[in-house]
């Protein structure tokens, strides 16, 4: 049986329209270019037309209508361009002015507030109201370790009401008083607590009223560049945009997608960001030395990997991938472990994440597995011929002279360090690549400065089987390599020949051989990801 909903036909501004049933004449409006000023509306939120903004006029009817709020109907004839609804834009743009502060050169919002888009639009009246006579509210507001509201710019659109009612359950938010000194607040004024969503009452706010305590007089927002990406902090794979300058990340925005996580993100997800250029960031390759893991150059560390892969050949290899890495990489590691180190100890559940993978750490987004791409591994049978197990078993053995890992999973979330440790210790060589400095590293007797998932581009697989592509947002530093690039130069030394690291050239070759991803295309994915298996890109909506 489809879902599909019957088509309804209608006019809008003398274009014939066709949009499912259901759908709201904002929506509408949108899907034929034509743009309904707003505030109150969200897509994820419920219906409220508490600001007035979209009105239209509808043939047949004498007042104007909230086009948010009115479903299409067969035959709808509806101008949103008529001389009466302008008029009523105007109006309520002068009542939303009335008591507004002019606060646009200081405020955070500049460059992204609807408030202003909409007065050059609809606006550029002369105020008629006396400064004396403006009502005046507090102005910086502090409501816990995220958000500072100033109450005498907000419009009252209820936005952030409604996510903290119907998203995060929490109620943290709401209206107090009535009239003109109507304002938002928290109860008692105690500060947010236990909403581990509240950033997203930032992204939604249309103007400067709730701000991100973290990006505050920062940074201008026409000074950054945007880039689309994917949450890499659990198995959900939240859709987002990287807000970043000259190389550096200044914040990570939602976007949206309706079949993974709608408009929203969570704090732990949007906070991911400063963990990928924090403290401890490897920029440089390490190589062990007397016992001693030693900053070296590229073309030190490249040779001894190429002699640790001549060792591996003549004396026995294993290999774990990591769910972190780009199912492109991944599926190159799988063919650098057959072809270059020849071995079929291969496996990536070195953590235990990926038993975790479908279990829901709260009742809205987040899920247990830490990681973005286990499913990824899983597609690609990563752990068909061995396990992490096996692989320390064969270590303890002594069977394992080189140890090739792809994360460091191993060396920092098993869930017996002591056993790693030990078999380890009778490995002769343990090459790690590595995005951060952590203790379980020195383990290792090479360790490769990687590139985190902002640096490259490539595709992580979803707990759903949602493949899902990320862009670079700009390039890394002079002493990282992205995994797939290095591991393409370590097998040419080796004499084997890989697929080019570009990660189109890596998804297309993986396409032709892995099942699971047969019929993709990597450049018709899409914005909202395609389904491993089903082959066609998922319908935007």
């Amino acid at each position: 049986m489809s879902d599909a909903k019957a088509l309804v036909e209608l006019t809008i501004d003398g274009r014939q329209v066709a949009v499912p049933e259901g759908t709201s004449l904002l929506e509408a409006a949108k899907s034929v270019g034509i743009r309904i000023p707003n505030f109150c509306y969200h897509p994820d939120l419920s219906w409220e037309g508490s600001c007035r903004m979209c009105l239209v006029s509808i043939a047949g009817r004498p007042k104007l209508t909230a086009s948010c709020c009115e479903k299409v109907a067969p035959g709808m004839v509806v101008q949103v361009a008529s001389e009466e609804a302008e008029a009523a834009r105007r109006a309520q743009l002068e009542f939303l002015l009335v008591n507004h502060p002019l606060d646009c050169p200081i405020c955070d919002q500049a460059g992204e507030c609807k408030l202003q888009d909409y007065y050059v639009e609809h606006g550029r009246y002369e105020s008629r109201m006396p400064r004396a006579l403006k009502i005046h509210k507090r102005k910086v507001v502090d409501l816990g370790d995220r958000i500072m509201l100033d109450q005498e710019r907000c419009v009252l659109c209820s936005r952030c009401v409604r996510f903290c009612r119907e998203v995060s359950g929490s109620h943290a938010l709401q209206f107090f008083q009535r009239g003109v000194v109507t304002e938002i607040a928290t109860a008692n004024d105690r500060p947010i607590a236990g909403d581990d969503y509240i950033g997203n009452v930032v992204d939604i706010c249309p103007v400067g009223a709730l701000t991100a305590k973290d990006f505050r007089f920062r940074q201008r927002v026409w000074f950054l560049k945007s880039t689309e990406s994917v949450c890499a902090d659990c198995s959900t794979g939240c859709n987002l945009r990287v807000d970043h300058k000259d190389g550096r990340i200044y914040r990570f925005v939602p976007r949206r997608n309706p079949e993974v996580n709608r408009s929203w993100i969570c704090d732990a997800g949007r906070d991911s960001y400063k963990l990928l250029q924090g403290e401890g960031r490897l920029t440089q390759p390490w190589l062990r030395r007397a016992g001693r893991l030693e900053p070296a150059g590229w073309d030190e560390a490249l040779a001894a990997a190429q002699a640790a892969l001549e060792l591996a050949r003549a004396s026995g290899a294993a290999a774990l991938a990591s769910p972190r890495a780009a199912t492109e990489t991944l599926y190159l590691f799988k063919r650098f472990a057959a072809e270059a180190l020849q071995t079929q100890r291969l496996d990536y559940r070195a953590d235990g994440s990926h038993a975790r993978t479908e279990e829901r750490a709260d009742g809205i987004l987040r899920r247990r597995d830490p990681h973005p791409n286990n499913t990824g591994c899983r597609l690609l049978g990563l752990g068909r011929t061995a396990s992490a197990d096996a692989v320390l078993e064969a270590c303890e053995r002594g069977e394992v002279k080189v140890l090739y890992l792809l994360g460091a999973e191993l060396l920092t979330g098993h869930a017996d360090p002591q056993r790693v440790q030990k078999a380890l210790a009778r490995v002769e060589h343990v090459i790690v690549h590595a995005t951060h400095e952590a203790p379980g590293l020195v383990l290792a007797s090479i360790v490769f400065a990687d590139a985190v998932h902002t640096e490259y581009d490539g595709t992580f697989v979803n707990h759903q089987g949602r493949v899902q592509r990320f862009c670079r947002a700009f390039a890394p530093g002079a002493g990282v390599r992205p995994a797939a690039q290095l591991l393409a130069e370590l097998a040419a030394r080796a004499g084997v020949g890989l697929p080019a690291a570009a990660p189109e050239s890596l998804f297309s070759a993986m396409t032709q051989t892995e099942p699971a991803f047969a019929g993709l295309d990597y450049r018709t994915i899409g914005l909202y990801g395609a389904v491993a298996g089903a082959g066609q890109p998922v319908a935007a909506r």
